[in-house]
């Protein structure tokens, strides 16, 4: 048998912790962070697990969005809200674009444009640090 999401079932569905570190490491710092027990309970007996990578996935994705940046993440759902509601059912979850430091993409940039060392002060170069 098959679940949703093309994964084999086992015959005899085991609950399990897996794939809750990972979740309770995504989910951003908050004053809501806490119930970490009750949490774990929630995701062995929903059977979690089984959608761990959907779950963490989303979880970075919404970490980026201003709805969760606004005030500090005062917005941010406590972890046991975002279980009970299965926020990450039915979301479409963008591409995430790393951010690169505007700052660093210019000294890459300037670096990519600079003109190669003469071999002569090379040469020198290479004298001096024996």
């Amino acid at each position: 048998m098959m679940d949703l999401f093309g994964n084999e079932i086992p015959e005899e569905r085991k609950k399990t912790h897996e794939g809750f570190d990972e979740f309770w490491d995504a989910y951003p710092k908050c004053f809501r962070k806490g119930e970490k027990a009750t949490c774990k309970k929630k995701w062995a007996d929903s059977y979690y697990f089984m959608q761990k990578e959907i779950i963490v996935k989303h979880l970075q994705w919404m970490a980026t969005t201003a709805q969760w940046l606004k005030d500090g993440g005062s917005w941010i759902p406590a972890p046991l809200v975002y279980l009970n509601q299965q926020r990450w059912d039915g979301a479409e979850i963008p591409e995430i674009k790393p951010t690169i430091d505007p700052a660093l993409a210019k000294i890459d940039a300037d670096s990519k444009k600079a003109a190669p060392m003469p071999e002569h002060i090379r040469a020198k170069l290479a004298e001096l640090r024996k």
